[in-house]
């Protein structure tokens, strides 16, 4: 999508135009906000801009001045992300309000809320940098499984092809997911009602059952294989309970264990794109 043309300030400023900045790009040209983005090679009339790897090398001077800063990508240095703050801060002489979006890996819980204190043995390297957003008074956005356009969880069945995949599928059968439109409409919600320090969790305030997945959209010889683990494989016979597959799925379900009510809630907001699985 071609971005509108660069003015002194922007409402946002998109650092990283990838999969979740086009659904964020098409809105707000829908809602007339103007934006400027960044890509490594400045396609579409994006801004060239990368960030290094070494905080020593920041470089911010392409980058202009916007209300809101967005960053889509892992941020796997703190000191890369104190470093841009300061950057960007000093070379405009104004703060911004700072958005880093995130997974929900680190929470676990029954269901865990934006509160629940994180698994920090689940980090994959993005929490240092979290916490500087944080503590500068920035918001974390921890979404779901993302999908929307051509990312569909229909797609994803074929992965678990082995044995060993498809039962960690029937024991940990919560699937969380976000549309990439829902995701453009929070980002947008925490821009216009900003609230510092923050985390949150953004799902679709539902989940869907891995076993419906496998049973709609899966090939024989998954279904031949989860079948026989659900009658066969003791933990997943005694997680599962008695009969068929289809008897489970028609009987319970699953529920969540993510619970991101509190976000919608503060944001007067509902999700609108829901996975329908025929």
């Amino acid at each position: 999508m071609e971005q509108q043309v660069l003015s002194a300030a922007f409402p946002i400023l998109i650092l990283g135009l990838g999969w979740t900045g086009q659904f964020l790009a098409e809105l707000l040209v829908s809602l007339q906000l103007n934006y400027a983005a960044t890509t490594r090679d400045g396609r579409n009339n994006t801004i060239a801009w990368n960030l290094p790897s070494d905080a020593k090398d920041m470089d911010v001077s392409p980058l202009p001045f916007a209300q809101t800063v967005l960053v889509t990508f892992p941020v796997m240095q703190p000191e890369c992300m104190t470093a841009l703050m300061d950057a960007y801060q000093k070379q405009h002489n104004q703060t911004s309000q700072w958005i880093l979006l995130s997974s929900t890996r680190p929470f676990k819980g029954d269901p865990a809320t934006r509160h629940t204190p994180l698994d920090r043995t689940k980090d994959t390297g993005r929490m240092g940098a979290e916490d500087v957003i944080l503590e500068r008074g920035g918001s974390v956005l921890h979404l779901a499984g993302l999908w929307g356009d051509q990312r569909l969880p229909k797609n994803w069945v074929p992965r678990f092809a082995t044995t060993e995949a498809i039962r960690n599928k029937l024991l940990n059968r919560q699937l969380h997911l976000i549309h990439g439109k829902d995701v453009a409409r929070s980002i947008v919600a925490v821009h216009e009602n900003f609230r510092p320090g923050e985390r949150w969790i953004v799902t679709d305030n539902g989940c869907y059952d891995w076993i419906r997945l496998f049973l709609a959209w899966g090939n024989t010889e998954q279904i031949v294989i989860a079948r026989d683990l659900a009658q066969h494989d003791e933990t997943c016979h005694k997680a599962l309970g008695e009969g068929t597959l289809e008897d489970i799925v028609r009987c319970g379900g699953v529920k969540p264990k993510l619970d991101s009510t509190e976000f919608w809630d503060t944001f007067q907001l509902q999700p609108t794109e829901y996975l329908k699985i025929e």
